[in-house]
């Protein structure tokens, strides 16, 4: 695992100077303490922090070929390497050293671009071509590591950090007021945006390749839902099992210690029963709150999980004031606003793990492949909307669209009526499901919005999670759901949490999961494998991942409804981030900003002992955005 960097100046006659990628290099040194490399070469220059975990010795990066004319500084783990490395071998290419950077490299000789549909991992690297003076960016299918690059008039430069694009002095933190338009919707920035005016991500399964000034951009992995396994039920048990088994297995490589993050949910506890199973007692780590009641303490289940497989079990328990004490070390690692409250712990515990191990794995991902998040109340919509396309069309037109605009005025009800003269596969581009959603409406944002904010007249967010269900149109309901979490959620908020609390504390995390032959293989499962009716009301989801662990691990957490992370949210900004959330949204920086009108901000700060959630979560989501903009000095 490592963080990269680079520039290339679209003028060939110019080179970029060597102190401004070592400064980018030096941001990025908690990606990458055991190792450090740069190479410049005319108009390109490539760096690399590297956390050592295959070939220890000898992983030295940027790698080149043989004769020098292709170089790569690479970020991530290609768990089928050594099978590509005798493939390589076999065809007559030399190999310098024995991990999976210099594989790619070799693969590319033989392929070119289309190297990456080999290779099976995660990762973010990029490519100097310098025969065809070309540099390809390259990006894991689901999005595990993130890229980021920026544009500018004389230059393209890129990192695994925003934080090393801003070492660069002629990029400057500025707001792109179009994210936080997003953001205060989904709670994080949706991709291609990040928070910063003209910093981008590279989406997940995507390419950027760029020849001077010259750039384009190519997905080259899309997730397939509509080939499903014509396998019995058994038969679809027994592979899941196995498949979950062999990547996992795949995902142990390393020449380092591992371990596993073990919540005592049915996800990080099948990763630990398999890993037990495969290489004997390992360590595992948990994190919950302490001072809060039972209802914020989940410990007990990850104890029955490892004395269930007799792990070497660490945990943490945090108290209120440890997540105060926390939350700026929290959105600092960050770089972006994400008002996901369990990104705290998740630092936290992140930080006792690598006190003991450099790898762990991870139950991610999980939930967006087998619908964990789904609940009775995504079909009874559906069901209402085909109760409403039996109704003959004169009855609808000439009775029931008159009344309802005359007399009843629901949105609910004109929605089905609009939808009932279109396809039942459009319900989500009319009614979207998205995650982070109910917290700020359009009309709720268009209030809090100062004068700064207001002149722009951005659309509606949700416009980003309809186009992405009318991509999806072509699959079953419940497929259009997950296929949308997988492509928005998954790589934006889970994933990007995830590498960034681990990487700060230059820990490694895998999730196998998220292999994408795993993910190809879910994806073909029929929907009643992964999610299955339990009576009128309530839903069996993980369908498959219980029945394959079934009677492997304890029944009691088998049996467990899915649960997120419990934050005692309500309690924190009512008494101990109170103050805090006083100052700084009354702050002269917050009030000058001209984001927000400073009395809709106070009225959210005088939030009542009754009030409900969603007041709540939109005083995080500010308080959350307002300690980013402060921290990076951001201009508005």
């Amino acid at each position: 695992m490592c963080g990269i960097a680079g520039i290339l100046c679209y003028d060939p006659s110019r080179s970029p100077d060597r102190d401004l990628i070592e400064a980018m290099n030096r941001a990025m040194l908690h990606r990458g303490p055991d190792d450090g490399g740069i190479y410049l070469d005319g108009p390109v220059a490539l760096g690399n922090r590297r956390l050592s975990i295959i070939d220890l010795a000898a992983g030295h990066q940027p790698v080149d070929n043989e004769d020098g004319t292709i170089w790569i500084t690479y970020n991530g783990e290609t768990y089928n390497y050594a099978d590509l490395r005798e493939e390589l071998l076999a065809k007559g290419h030399r190999f310098k050293t024995s991990g999976d950077t210099e594989v790619i490299v070799h693969l590319y000789e033989e392929m070119g671009e289309r190297c990456v549909e080999r290779l099976r991992g995660m990762f973010a690297f990029a490519l100097w071509d310098k025969r065809r003076a070309r540099l390809l960016l390259a990006r894991d299918r689901l999005g595990i590591k993130p890229l980021y690059y920026y544009r500018g008039g004389e230059f393209l430069a890129f990192a695994s950090e925003i934080r090393a694009l801003l070492a660069l002095p002629t990029i400057q933190p500025r707001l792109n007021r179009r994210a936080l338009h997003d953001y205060l919707s989904f709670q994080y920035t949706v991709a291609p945006q990040t928070m910063f005016e003209g910093v981008q991500k590279l989406e997940p399964g995507h390419l950027l390749v760029a020849n001077g000034a010259e750039t384009r951009q190519e997905r080259y992995w899309r997730l397939d839902y509509s080939r499903k396994l014509p396998l019995s039920e058994e038969a679809c048990i027994e592979e899941f099992h196995d498949r979950f088994v062999a990547v996992t297995r795949s995902h142990l490589v390393g020449e380092v210690p591992l371990g596993v993050m073990l919540s005592g949910g049915l996800d990080s506890t099948a990763v630990a029963a398999v890993v037990s199973e495969l290489v004997g007692q390992v360590k595992t780590f948990s994190v919950a709150f302490a001072d809060d009641g039972e209802g914020y303490d989940e410990r007990r289940y990850a104890r029955l999980a490892a004395r269930h497989f007799a792990t070497d079990h660490h945990e943490i328990a945090m108290t209120r004031q440890d997540f105060v004490r926390g939350l700026r070390d929290y959105i600092w690692s960050m770089e972006e606003p994400m008002a996901d409250p369990s990104s705290v712990p998740l630092y936290a515990v992140s930080r006792l793990a690598s006190d003991h191990v450099t790898i762990v794995l991870s139950g991610e991902g999980s939930d967006e492949l087998l619908g964990g998040y789904s609940s009775a109340s995504d079909f009874r919509g559906v069901a209402r909307a085909r109760w409403f396309r039996k109704i003959p069309a004169p009855v609808r037109r000439g009775l029931l669209e008159p009344l309802n605009a005359g007399l009843l005025r629901s949105s609910r009800i004109r929605r089905h009526l609009d939808l009932a003269d279109r396809p039942l596969s459009h319900y989500l581009q009319l009614v979207p499901t998205y995650m982070g959603g109910n917290v700020f409406s359009e009309e709720g944002k268009r209030q809090l919005y100062g004068p700064r904010m207001r002149e722009d007249g951005w659309p509606r967010s949700e416009a980003v999670a309809v186009d992405a269900y009318r991509q999806a149109a072509s699959f079953e309901f419940v497929d259009q759901l997950l296929s949308v979490y997988t492509t928005q959620w998954l790589p934006d908020d889970l994933l990007l949490k995830a590498d960034k609390m681990t990487m700060a504390h230059s820990l490694e995390l895998r999730v196998p999961f998220l292999d994408h032959t795993f993910v190809e293989f879910a994806a073909s499962l029929p929907v009643r494998l992964k999610i299955r009716m339990n009576g009128r009301r309530n839903l069996i989801t993980k369908y498959a991942l219980r029945r394959a662990f079934q009677g492997k691990i304890p029944r009691e957490i088998i049996e467990r409804p899915k649960r997120g992370f419990p934050v005692p949210l309500q309690r924190l900004l009512r008494e101990d981030l109170r103050s805090m959330a006083r100052d700084l949204l009354g702050s002269r920086l917050v009030r000058e900003s001209g984001l927000f009108d400073p009395q809709q901000v106070q009225a959210l700060l005088q939030l009542s002992e009754g009030a409900g959630i969603r007041e709540y979560l939109q005083l995080w989501r500010l308080l959350v955005f307002c300690i980013w903009l402060d921290l990076f000095k951001v201009t508005p």
